[in-house]
Formats: structure tokens, sequence, C-alpha cells
């Protein structure tokens, strides 16, 4: 399910740009003016969407403009993930764009739930290219080692989830239960799955330290401090 992922992307980043621009180029001709969007909004993504595939997105083709009318696209829209691959999105296709900027270059990612190399559904957000993506919080351990996040996505996770705070649990599902809403998550595109949590008040360690020992004067002994834990979910 997940045949539009490449490593690549970073490599080829210079070619991407200039795909985009021809991207540019071909959709001139349409209308200028901001494609009205009728339907989701960033408040309604909570019906939940089965990501099979989530990536940066470097360029847009969108004939007719990207509108999307009662939770639908209206026409076909080709989205350029690198210089060889293009997820092609069809018309009727059920989906919700909170990316303003889209037919920027490199300035959305898409979240989509795949059957094969077809997409049944998808999420066009706002984020530039880069490794990792910090999504919402999750609020629910699933089967086959899935997640659901607050924004009603249900991603795969890793089977060792970081877990970054100041203060310690145990678990997953024990940090789930202390922080809810308030935490974030992060997405690893390379990996295509979540790789870590964080907690509100996370600095860079998930320890809680003892006082560091002084020494005559009051100089402070400095040490090591102990990495960030990761435990199975």
């Amino acid at each position: 399910m997940r045949q539009f992922f490449t490593l690549r992307y970073w490599v080829t980043l210079l070619a991407l740009c200039g795909l985009a621009l021809g991207v540019m180029v071909l959709t001139s001709g349409s209308d200028d003016a901001t494609p009205e969007v009728i339907g989701p909004t960033p408040g309604d993504l909570q019906t939940l969407l089965h990501v099979d595939f989530m990536t940066p997105v470097f360029g847009i083709q969108a004939p007719q403009g990207l509108t999307i009318v009662d939770g639908r696209l209206t026409a076909d829209v080709a989205l350029f993930i690198d210089t060889t691959r293009t997820m092609v999105i069809k018309a009727g296709t059920p989906g919700s764009n909170s990316c303003p900027n889209y037919a920027g270059v490199a300035q959305c990612v898409v979240a989509a739930d795949l059957l094969g190399d077809a997409v049944l559904r998808f999420d066009l957000i706002a984020a530039v290219p880069d490794v990792t993506i910090k999504l919402p919080a999750v609020m629910e351990m699933l089967d086959n080692q899935t997640v659901r996040l607050a924004n009603g996505w249900v991603v795969h996770r890793a089977f060792r989830v970081e877990r970054v705070c100041d203060d310690e649990t145990t678990s997953l599902p024990q940090f789930i239960e202390a922080y809810g809403e308030t935490a974030t998550s992060t997405y690893n595109f390379e990996l295509q799955e979540m790789t870590r949590v964080t907690c509100p008040r996370a600095t860079a360690t998930t320890t809680t330290l003892p006082p560091l020992p002084t020494v005559p004067g009051g100089s402070t002994v400095i040490s090591d401090a102990p990495g960030t834990t990761a435990e199975p979910g």
C-alpha cells in the first residue's frame, strides 16, 4: 500500500522545484482566483481516515482548481511526489484541503487511504518538506500496530515509540492516559509510521534527574544526561 513512497526525494529536491514550476505553467491558463472550497474544513477532520501513505507534495496540477464540493473533488487532480511518481486523485474522491497555498512549491502534505494505486480518501494539509511532521496527539491504540490521532487519522506506529517528556511514563498507553489531547505525535515519512510522542512540557530528556552535585566553591559538576526513552507500545 506504499507504492508511491521513495527515499530519493531529498536527492532530487532541485529537480522537483523545476517540476513544480512546470506545473505552474501548465495550470496558468486556469482561474487565477482562489478556488472556492466547500465542504470539510480543518475542524471537520474527525471522520476516521485510515492513512496508508503520507508524504510531502512538491507540486499539484488541478486544471479546474482544487475544488471540493460536499466533501468530494470536482475534477481529477495530480499530486507530484517526486520526479518519477505522481499520485492521481480522481474526481468524486472524498477528501479535504486545509493547505491554502496548494499552488505553491512544496507547501502541502497529503495523507491518503489507498486500495492498490487508487486513492479512496485523502486529506491535504499545510506543511513544508522535512523528514518528519508534527501531528495531533495519540488518543487510542488500535489493532495491527496502529493508533488513532486526535484529528481522526488512523496511522501506523513504530513497534517502539519514543516518549519525550519531563515526567516518566511506563508505556505508551499510560502516556496517552496522562496527557490526552495536550500531547503531540511525530510521523516519519521515510518509515511511514508514527515514531514519537511528546508531552506539553517536554525538554530534551524523558527521565527525571536528581540535582547535580556541587564541588567546593559552588561549581556544578556536569555529566551526560540519559537520553529519551523508547518503549514498545
